[in-house]
């Protein structure tokens, strides 16, 4: 008897310890967006997050897809056709903001799966049930339900279609999955998010629309005596 309560004990010792420490991470986070527009509603626990974890994406790949323009439809294809392609160099993108939020993310309960996202998680299946492109939902569902669901497979469908655009669950999934999800295989001993900091706020200092100022030319002066001999 007296082992069972010990056990019982040592359990729920565990499972406080660990939502303390959840909630914790989650709390140290500096909201940046907190004015932006809401993005989805899957948790009210994780909403906050996830909203912070879509924005702080969207800058990353803003600032190293398009930084000039700051097209956001320009830098998700871009980076959409590169994570296909395995070809994003997360080493150069990642802000501090960014790392603080993922670590926050690690801390949930079965999300990740190594370097893509666990399927099966519950917040994972309600972004799912949300997309509104109904092709790519057809095709998200299909792939999970016959337990084949990976980035590769869901890579040409989701290349070949723009919604991401406008929908934010979709967005909020990319981002999870190809984006932080990735950041599991990182050593951010060995990374400079400082120096990625620097990168973006330069992006933001120099105004790429400001055109250069011409000077109008002077005109030349003709000397009326010049070639004659007095």
């Amino acid at each position: 008897m007296n082992t069972r309560i010990l056990k019982l004990v040592y359990i729920l010792l565990i499972t406080l310890i660990f939502n303390c420490k959840e909630e914790n991470t989650t709390a140290l986070i500096k909201y940046k967006y907190a004015d932006q527009p809401e993005t989805v509603t899957c948790n009210t626990e994780d909403d906050k997050l996830l909203k912070e974890a879509l924005y702080s994406f969207e800058n990353d790949i803003i600032n190293t897809y398009d930084p000039q323009g700051k097209n956001k439809l320009r830098a998700y294809r871009a980076f959409v056709n590169n994570a296909i392609a395995n070809r994003v160099t997360l080493e150069s993108m990642v802000s501090s903001h960014t790392k603080t939020i993922f670590e926050a993310l690690k801390t949930k309960k079965n999300l990740f799966d190594g370097t893509q996202l666990n399927y099966d998680n519950k917040l994972v299946n309600c972004l799912s049930t949300n997309i509104k492109d109904q092709s790519l939902k057809t095709t998200f569902n299909a792939l999970v339900s016959t337990n084949s669901m990976s980035q590769q497979l869901f890579g040409p469908a989701l290349r070949s279609n723009t919604s991401y655009t406008r929908d934010p669950y979709l967005q909020t999934f990319i981002a999870l999955d190809y984006y932080y999800a990735k950041m599991n295989a990182l050593d951010f001993s060995t990374l400079d998010v400082n120096a990625n900091d620097q990168k973006q706020q330069s992006n933001n200092k120099i105004d790429f629309n400001k055109r250069p100022t011409i000077q109008p030319k002077q005109p030349v002066k003709v000397d009326d005596h010049a070639g004659h001999n007095h």
